[in-house]
Order: C-alpha cells, then structure tokens, then sequence
C-alpha cells in the first residue's frame, strides 16, 4: 500500500499540475500552425519544349524516350503524359507510400539528364517541376496604374525584387513569379533583304552567337600565379549588337544595326499573361517551409512588403491579394470556439448528473488531459490546424470516460467507508486493466485512418491522431490526476451520503428504465431481437444513401478554369479573359478578380491542380467574394452567364474541394492505341454524359480539331535548290519562331536574343508561300512554293498517354454542389444499357475505366480499409486477454456491429451523404460503443451474484453506478459535439450528427443488448 503513498502527496501533485500547465501552454504557443494538415507532394511535371513540332511528334521523339527512362523508378505511380503542338508536359504521381519524395524526384532528374542528350536537336533541356504541391502563404501583385500603356519590363524587374525581399524572409521556402512575359532582345529582319545577301535566319543567328566574347581563352600559369585568359566584346549593350560585322555569301560584311532593327522587349507572343482587376500586373508568390506558424511568418513577410512598396516608382503599386495566416486564424478560432463551448456543456451536465464533488473532479480531469495532449504534439510531430483541433472536441467526451468510470468506483469506495489509500488501491486493481482494454480498443478502432498512406490519409490522420493521443493522456490522469484529487473532493462524501429521490421525472425515468431491463434480462432472446432490429434496419438501408468523397471547402474563392480553341492566339485569349474578367467585377459581393493566361493560377488552396503550363487556349481566374455566402450564391448563376454570353469558349466555375485533387468530378479514360478509334469513343461517350442532367460541360481532349498548314515537298524540286527537308524544315521555323543567338548580359540580366522576321511577314498566313528559301544552288534564293505547297488540314490538337499507353480522357463537369457518385451511376446505367443494345461498342484490344472523384473515392476508402482486418485481429486480442474470455469478445463486437447500424441510421435520419469523413466518424463510433460495452461486463464480471445470472443482482449492476457512468459519458461526449453539429459548411455538421446521434442510439442499446447476452452466453442462470 506505501507504494501509492506518493499520490496523495500535495506538494508532488501540485509540481506535477505546474509543469504539466507550463508543457501545455508552451506547446500552444511554439507548434507549427497551419490552416489545413500538410500533404505530402507527390506530384510533379516535367516540361520539354520542342519548338514547331507537331503533337504526333512530341509523342514520338519526346514523350516515349521521356516515358521509357521514367517507369524504371518503381516509386512513380502515374505517368501521364500531353502532347501538344511545340512542348511536352508529363505530369507524375508517387505512388501512396512514398512519404520522402526528395530522394525520388532527385532520381528523376537523373533519370530526365540521361535522356535529354537522345532527344532531337531543338529539344530544349527537360526540367522537372517538383515544387508545385503545397499553397502559398503570401501572393501579391505588382500593377501599372497609370493611364499610359503598362511596361511589362518594368514591372517584372520589380517583381524579381519582390521574390527577392521574399526569399530574404526567415522561414521561407519557395517562390514564384506570375504573369510574366519573358525579356529578350529581338533582332528583326526583312526576309527580301536577308535573302538577297544570301543569308538565312539560322546562318544570322549563328554569326551573332559567334561573336560574343563572354568565353574564357584558357589560363595562364606562372610560377606564383595562375592568370585567367578572356575576350573583350561581350554583349552588354544594343550598341554592341549593332555593331556586329556580318558577312555575306559576296564576301561583303554589314553592321547588324544596318540589316535588322534590335529592340529590347517582352516576348511576342508573351509567354504568360496575367490581370488583376483589369489591369496588366505580375504575380509573386511565397511559400513559408514546413514546421513553422503561419501567423508568425505571414506577419514578417507583410514587413517586407510594405519596406518593398515605399520604394516603388509612380505607376507601379503592389496589392496584397492573398495571405493563409487569416484563413488559419479564422479557422482555428472558429475551432477553438467549438472546443471552449464544448468543454462548457461537458461541464454543465457533469455537475447536472454528478454532483458538484464529483463534477469538480472529473472537470479538473478535462483540462489537465486537453494540456498533456497538446504537451505529447511536440513529440509526436502534430501541428495546429483544423484537423487536430477537431480531433480534440472529438475526444472531449471520451476525455472524461476514464475519469468518470474511476470517479465513480471512488465515491462509492468512500461511501463505504473506505480510506483514501484503500479505496485507491482496490479502484486501481479492478478497473485498470479493463480501463487500459477500453482505452487500446478505442485507439484500435481510429489506428486505420493513422495508417492509411495517401492524401486522404494525411488530411484527416491527424484528427484520428489527436484523439488516440486524448486518449492516452486521459487514461494517465484518471489512474494519477483522480485518486490524487480524491481526498480532497470524494472523500468528503462519506460524512453526509446522498439520499437518492426517485419522486419527479427523473424518478420515473428511473423506474421505467429497470422494469425495461429487468423485462430485457426475464426474455433475453426478444431484447436481443428488438435491439438488432434497428441497428439491421440502418445497415439494409445503407445501399439507398447518396455517396459523396469529400465537401466543398468553407471558402471566400472560387475558380474558373476556361478553355478555347487549341488554335487560339495568346492576344485572343487574353482579350476573352479581360471580357470574362469585366463581367465578373460587376458583381455584388466580388471583391477582386485575377486572371491568368496561358498557365495556371498561383496555389492558393491545397489541392488545386496547377498542371497547365505553356498553353495559350487557357485562362485561369480566381475571383475573392465578401463571404462564403456569396460564393454558394454566385457560382450556380455565374456558371449559366458565362455559359450563355461566351459560347465560343468552355468555362467551368468550381469552388475549391476538400481531400485529393482531381481533374473532373466525371472521367472516363479509354486506353487504345489508333487515335482515330480514341476519337470516335471519346466522342460516343461525351454525347452519353451530355445526356446527364447535371452537367454543365463535358471534354473530350484528343480530337482532329486544330488547323495546321502543311507544306506538300515537291523533293524533285527540293533536290535541284539543293535542299532537304529537314534543311527546309529548318528554315521555315527559324523564320516563323525565330532562332536562339546568344545572350545579352546587363548588369545581373541575362536577356536571350533572338532573330525573327518582323511582325508582318510571320503573322500572315498568306505570306507564308512567299517566304524567301536560301539555297547553295540558287544564289538569289528562292521562294517557298517554288519547293512546296501550301494547304489547310486538321491535325490533332493534343495526345495524351497514361502509364505509357495513349488514353482518351472524358470529362465531365457539373452543376455546383451536385453530388458526382450520383452522376456517375447514371453514366454507368447509360454505358451498360448502351453496350448491351449495341448503341456504343467497344473494339477489341480498347478498353474503359473510371478516374475522377469515384477513382480517388474508391482508393481511398480501399487504403482506408485494407488494414481493419488485422486492427480487429488485435482488438480481439485486447479484450480476450482482459477478459479472458471469447464469449465476452463476443458481446463486444457484437454491440460494435449494432454501433456501426446505428451510425448509418443517424445519416438516414439526418439526410447527410455517405462521405469519407463519415466512414471515420463510424470507425471511430465503433470504437466508443465497445469502450460502453466493456465498461458493462466489467461491472457485471465484479459482482459475484451478477456474474451468475441474478436478475435482481445485474438489475442492480445496469441501474446502478453502471449506467450512470454510462449515460454521463454519452451525454457529455453528444454535448462536445454539439458545437461541431452547429457549425457552417459541409465537413464537420454531418460527421459530428452521425457520431453524436449514433452514439445516443447505441448506447441506449447496449444498455439492454448487452446485459441480455450476457446472460445467456457467460453468466449461468440461477433463477429470476
């Protein structure tokens, strides 16, 4: 008995409470803090641009040599490849299990330099975009305000600063620019007079490029020293240029200043557009690193931008347009908020069914477990945000479960007439192995969603993480914390033992409740069959609820992602999204509109996909809204203007998801190997999805849809000028596209320099026959027709490969808030119906499978589930070894199973979809109504009559202590998630209805079930 001494030792307990306050609100203050769990980035694109080729050349000398050196690395999970005139964009996904991904992507690049020297010349080098999978913390813009056409120049000069001051931020880990053109300087010639000095684009380029001095010559090595040999002459002004010397097929030399005209400007066409409001601006975006407060580091980077705007010139200012530390804080106080008024109504009803001793014990119990929890986060590497804040409330309940059941054995110990020391030491005997089962049980039951890897995984692991780790520390304070406290508070209840009423309601809840248990344990096979009726009911009744994955985001923002032509011209493009832009800030309650042409938006959402890259037919807004109100009633009506007013274009609003990103809501991907066949199913399928109420827009990607003109080689002709096709070739795209000469260095500016025709002779396609050739045998040159003719074809637009093998993508988008598993089993009722009547066939060697949201649903839920089997293995295990009894393993799972019906009747009841968050409530549930469950056999197990059967002795178990633990522990836990059934938006509502009504359901079950089964499989009847 000495060895318990030590608890009831006051100045021990209160050094204990001191460090145990000062961990806890150390760890508030110095744990990472973020808006939502930190995902793993497991995606990346690797970019190739090949310069004027085609998309069937891109697959062929690009993509398969790219795609062959790639899926040597086992980790790559998904390899999708898009072919698209002049550029190669392969998009990778690891495979779920990877957690360190910098060791893969380091392979990648690896693997991406053995492979760049096989690729055709005009190739440029593959780069590996690794850095793209997490939101930024800060986005700001640089705008032109004055009257005056915007300088483009000027403002991405100013936007490196502003990276720059970015970058020089503590903590920062990645940066961005956006919206920015591209600098070069432009050597624009006349065709007639380039020719008629018997020089092409190429042969001009490659004099420029040979006459810049920045090489080194060598070294010099004395004896004492080592000097470094250089040219003069580098290129470090126009003035340089222009003084270039060129010779002629004559022999002649002229200044370059005399043949072409230099300019230095943006790239024509740009290579990315973006507006804000309207107006020409550029985009810089920051990412804080992993580890660190949001809030804290938010604060340093708006300090910097405020020195950064004070030195700006006239015309240029900078807006703040996006920062995370405002939705976190915003996010976490609302949290907070639910946890303080919680941690209230657990508070409350402990002292409405305890008594103020008892109550004062147990709720002494709720913050000491809240702050050694928070104290284990450091550990154990569990930031602050949403979800381990939620994980918390959803352990409020189970919080003081331990401290109840001990509260309890102890006031009834003291009643007794025991000492403290007694009385603690036969509390701990009997209830801390069964406490330790219980509390193993209802860890075991959320150790599936720790374990699952992927997205899905990350986002709400952290929730199950922070409840297992609430219930560790409240089993720790309820064996140290209670019997410590209960000299103080419990023991006193010996002196003046409460005399129960049983008058009033509540008296004649309480007589109704043992007649109803003593009529459950006198027939305990028509309790048992009442009792499985509902809980059966709810489980046949759950193929009729509507699946969902995850909801939208409770968000200020929306998203419109608008497609063109493949055809269209970066200058058509950009004037749609200023009309698309105009519109939209029309609008009551928009508050500001940015657009990006050509590329796609800074990440402002952890899970939005930025894959588009180089694409001039693509726009990109991100339009920020007064409230999330607005935003639910903006998108629907916003979605049927832009439908109705810019036909010529496929604009998709979204609001931004909750869990893993994908595509489409709707995707069918066909794999095949003729695009012609591809083609035609893609378009079978997407007249099949069109048919579906709901959508608003359907793709189908690789069509013949692009107009190309192809030159008909007459090779006779070619041959007597002396050239070939590819020499031909050469010469018609360095004339259109312009060709690389060299770089201009000034000051710290490296600008490429190009030569190209001037605007008017390669922006006109009726100019093209007369694009003057440079030939060996004719010494004037001569024209293009002369060797070739020039017609109109469709050509296809894009190629798309998936895991090395070319698959049409059907995709399909709908209405805001519609559910798509209620789409996609229309699609398939179609598709079959179709298949089985001969309305749509599928040829042999092509086949169909799902992707979209149902894809990453059902994988998700499969990584969910694939480790339930063995966790039960170990929970029968637990509580077989703390009962030592199969039977009474039995009656646990058993009431389990009732659980999990009970928690699809609380969704039937409340109209919720069957989502993923759903599907962890229930795990979760399930272990909540087996922790009930074993604190019911452990009680009946105590009492010796009971265990034989004696229904006035059980009677007097369930009715008793029992059930008063029972009942406080379900209303307390109900009563924490409240404040989450009240909240806005669509996550938290329907998981805590579904756990909290669920609970209610069970728990009055297990009341009856319980002691019913108990007495027919482990207790020997001795007569009623």
């Amino acid at each position: 008995m000495k060895r318990l001494e030590w608890l009831f030792n006051r100045r021990l307990l209160a050094l204990a409470l001191g460090l145990l306050v000062v961990a806890g609100l150390s760890a508030i203050q110095t744990l990472p803090r973020a808006e939502d769990p930190h995902l793993v980035a497991r995606m990346a694109t690797v970019l190739a641009p090949f310069p004027g080729a085609t998309p069937e050349q891109v697959e062929a000398l690009v993509v398969r040599p790219i795609e062959d050196e790639l899926r040597t690395i086992a980790e790559i999970s998904v390899l999708e490849s898009t072919s698209r005139q002049g550029i190669a964009v392969i998009n990778l996904e690891l495979e779920d299990e990877v957690t360190n991904v910098t060791p893969v992507w380091s392979r990648v690049r690896d693997k991406l330099a053995d492979v760049a020297p096989t690729l055709p010349d005009g190739v440029q080098t593959p780069e590996l975009l690794d850095d793209r999978g997490y939101a930024f913390s800060i986005v700001a813009a640089l705008r032109w305000t004055l009257d005056s056409p915007p300088n483009p120049q000027l403002m991405e000069r100013y936007a490196e600063r502003l990276e720059a001051a970015f970058r020089n931020v503590p903590g920062t880990e990645y940066t961005h620019r956006f919206g920015v053109a591209g600098e070069q300087v432009e050597v624009m010639v006349n065709p007639l007079e380039l020719n008629a000095l018997g020089l092409s684009v190429g042969q001009l380029a490659a004099t420029i490029e040979a006459s810049d001095g920045r090489r080194t010559a060598g070294e010099v090595v004395t004896d004492g020293h080592r000097l470094t040999v250089g040219l003069s002459g580098e290129f470090d002004t126009l003035d340089r240029l222009r003084d270039i010397d060129v010779a002629t097929r004559k022999g002649q030399t002229v200044r370059l200043g005399e043949l072409a005209e230099l300019r230095r400007g943006v790239q024509d066409p740009p290579a990315a557009v973006a507006l804000l409001n309207g107006e020409r601006a550029v985009f810089v975006g920051a990412r804080m690193a992993p580890g660190q407060r949001i809030d804290r580091w938010v604060d340093k980077a708006q300090q910097q931008l405020a020195v950064f705007a004070d030195e700006l010139p006239v015309g240029i200012e900078v807006e703040e347009v996006f920062e995370q530390a405002s939705y976190t804080n915003q996010r976490l106080s609302n949290v907070a908020g639910s946890l303080l008024m919680g941690l209230v109504l657990v508070v409350a009803i402990l002292f409405l069914t305890m008594g103020w001793r008892s109550a004062v014990t147990v709720g002494l119990a709720i913050p000491a477990t809240a702050l050694l929890t928070l104290a284990l986060f450091k550990p154990l590497g569990i930031d602050i945000h949403q979800m381990s804040i939620t994980g918390i409330i959803v352990a409020l309940g189970l919080m003081v479960d331990n401290a109840i059941v001990m509260t309890n054995a102890l006031r009834e110990r003291f009643l007794k007439g025991d000492s403290a020391l007694a009385a603690t030491r036969d509390t701990l005997r009997h209830l801390a192995v069964p406490l330790l089962a219980s509390t193993l049980t209802t860890i075991l039951a959320f150790m599936p969603i720790v374990l699952m890897p992927g997205p899905a995984g990350e986002f709400v692991g952290p929730l199950a993480m922070a409840v297992m780790v609430a219930l560790v520390s409240s089993y720790l304070v309820s064996l140290l914390l209670v019997p410590a406290l209960s000299p103080m508070l419990l023991a006193k209840v010996a002196d003046k033992p409460p005399s129960p009423r049983d008058n009033g309601i509540s008296g004649m809840v309480k007589r109704g409740f043992r007649r109803t248990v003593r009529s459950a344990l006198r027939h305990p096979w028509a309790a048992m069959i009442i009792t499985l009726c509902v809980p059966m009911g709810g489980m046949a009744l759950m193929p009729t609820l509507d699946v969902a994955f995850f909801p939208p985001a409770d968000r200020d923002q929306f998203h419109i992602e608008v497609r063109l032509s493949p055809a269209s011209s970066m200058a058509n493009t950009e004037a749609l999204a200023q009309e698309i832009e105009a519109m939209i800030r029309e609008l009551s309650g928009v508050t500001r509109v940015s657009a990006f042409v050509g590329e796609s938006a800074p990440m402002m959402y952890y899970n939005v996909l930025t894959n588009e890259d180089n694409n001039p037919a693509f726009v990109h807004l991100i339009v920020d809204t007064a409230s999330l109100q607005i935003t639910n009633e903006r998108v629907p009506a916003l979605q049927q203007s832009l439908d109705q007013r810019f036909p010529q274009a496929q604009s998709v609003v979204r609001k931004y998801e909750q869990g893993p990103p994908f595509k489409a809501p709707i995707e069918l991907r066909v794999y095949g190997d003729d695009l012609a066949v591809l083609s035609s199913l893609g378009l079978e399928l997407a007249g099949l999805m069109h048919q579906l109420p709901q959508i608003t827009h359907v793709r189908a990607g690789m069509q013949r849809d692009l107009p190309r003109l192809t030159l008909d080689i007459d090779r006779t002709a070619l041959s007597d000028a002396g050239l070939t096709p590819q020499r031909l070739a050469e010469q018609v795209r360095a004339a259109l596209s312009g060709q690389s000469a060299g770089m201009l260095l000034e000051d710290t500016q490296q600008l490429p320099v190009r030569v190209r025709y001037a605007d008017e002779w390669r922006t006109n396609a009726e100019q093209l026959a007369a694009l003057r050739l440079v030939s060996d045998q004719v010494a004037e040159g001569l024209p293009l027709a002369a060797v070739a003719e020039v017609s109109l074809t469709p050509a296809w637009s894009v190629i798309t490969r998936r895991n090395a093998e070319r698959v049409q993508l059907v995709q399909g988008y709908l209405v805001a808030d519609a559910l798509p598993a209620v789409s996609m089993a229309q699609l398939d009722a179609k598709l079959q119906a179709a298949l089985e009547s001969g309305a749509f066939h599928l040829p042999p060697g092509y086949r169909i499978e799902t992707g979209g949201e149902a894809a990453e649903r059902d994988e998700a839920v499969g990584q969910l589930l694939a480790s339930v089997v063995l966790l039960v293995i170990a929970m029968v295990a637990t509580v077989v070894l703390a009962f030592n009894s199969f039977r009474r393993a039995a009656i646990v799972f058993i009431a389990g199973a009732q659980a999990m019906g009970m928690g699809i009747v609380a969704l039937l009841l409340s109209g919720h979809a069957f989502g993923f968050v759903i599907i962890v409530g229930i795990m979760g549930l399930v272990g909540v109504a087996i922790n009930a469950t074993i604190i019911i056999i452990a009680a009946l197990d105590d009492d010796a009559a009971a265990r034989k059967g004696d229904i006035d002795a059980m009677l007097a178990v369930i009715s008793g202590p029992t059930s008063r633990h029972i009942v406080s522990t379900t209303i307390t836990t109900f009563a924490g998630l409240i404040p989450l059934m009240l909240a806005t938006g669509g996550l938290w509502p329907p998981f805590a209805q579904t756990v909290g009504f669920g609970l209610l359901l069970a728990t009055v079950v297990s009341l009856f079930f319980t002691p019913a089964l108990y007495r027919l499989w482990v207790s020997k009847p001795v007569g009623s």
